[in-house]
């Protein structure tokens, strides 16, 4: 393992952020959260994309994510609230990813839970972390913390299960 910082150009945006660079799945995930936040996330549903931009990667670890992000104009309520919608796209993005960490195996979530305890406005500074907290054949439980990072108050508190996306031969894709 070893720490990555602003001095490497090819980082992008991920301050100091420790990553074991030999394992290809952290380094895959690390990729696809570098494309979201700068906007190039090819195949990438549009909404996941906006969500994500500007995300920073902090820590990655097999298992665990620890993302910050700086809350921009574009997804605020009508009170100048982070959009809850926007909170839990990013929870679910970070979720799979964490589980993908463990896999090396798309993940698709199949069970997904969030609570909702306080809000961020426009230029917070938010800290996400994604941790597995259990597995069973291709399932994986993962817990998603929202907090503001200045004072480690919690936002939201995601509980998902995801599992292993896998392509059953025994249904095909419709001629139609």
């Amino acid at each position: 393992m070893r720490q990555i910082g602003r001095n490497h150009s090819w980082i992008g945006p991920f301050v100091d952020c420790w990553l074991d660079m030999e394992d290809p799945s952290l380094e895959m995930t690390r990729k696809w959260i570098q494309s979201l936040s700068d906007g190039t996330s090819a195949g990438r549903h549009e909404v996941e994309t906006f969500t994500s931009r500007g995300i920073q990667l902090v820590k990655a670890h097999k298992g665990l994510l620890l993302c910050d992000l700086i809350i921009r104009s574009g997804f605020l309520d009508e009170n100048g609230n982070w959009h809850v919608s926007a909170i839990a796209t990013l929870v679910d993005i970070l979720a799979n990813f964490a589980s993908y960490t463990l896999t090396s195996c798309y993940q698709v979530t199949v069970d997904f839970s969030i609570s909702y305890y306080s809000t961020a406005k426009v230029q917070e500074e938010v800290e996400i972390e994604a941790k597995v907290v259990g597995r069973k054949d291709d399932l994986t439980s993962v817990i998603v913390e929202v907090k503001k990072k200045q004072n480690g108050e919690l936002i939201a508190l995601g509980k998902l299960w995801t599992a292993v996306a896998k392509k059953d031969s025994r249904h095909q894709a419709s001629k139609l």
